[in-house]
């Protein structure tokens, strides 16, 4: 019985991460084809991913038996993911960064300021994918219960 439970709610979590808004660091939305010939494989990484390669403010999409050359640059790294569930996090971060560019400026220290703005450009990409595409994705769900 806990095997039939346990695979139920994969399929519901599946389902539901399916469904959801995912992002890149660019802020362009990142679509995967339920319906597609690899479908169950790329869950399957999707799910192994998540529960082994969380980051503060999404995920990697990295396949984990390759290593990252960003050395812990995820907010510049192409293969990077998030949704809505941290847009908090994002949100806090961009105040952050942003007392660290100014900090850095007023200090002189042009590298630290001219590195962190990219990271600042990144949220602020990836803030207004998601919310564009998440107000994009409640009017196709409101569309589709009228």
């Amino acid at each position: 019985m806990t095997a039939h439970y346990a695979r139920i709610t994969d399929q519901t979590v599946r389902r539901q991460w399916e469904k959801a808004t995912k992002v890149n660091v660019q802020g362009e939305r990142v679509v995967i084809d339920p319906d597609g010939p690899l479908a169950q494989a790329q869950w399957a990484k999707t799910r192994y991913g998540i529960a082994t390669q969380t980051l503060p403010h999404g995920y990697c999409g990295l396949p984990v038996q390759q290593s990252c050359p960003h050395a812990n640059a995820c907010l510049t790294c192409p293969v990077f993911i998030t949704g809505p569930e941290f847009l908090p996090e994002h949100r806090e971060h961009c105040g952050w960064t942003l007392t660290l560019i100014q900090t850095a400026e007023t200090a002189g220290h042009g590298r630290i300021a001219q590195m962190n703005r990219q990271v600042l450009t990144n949220f602020d990409k990836m803030i207004n994918g998601i919310q564009t595409n998440d107000a994009s994705s409640d009017l196709d769900r409101t569309t589709d219960a009228i």
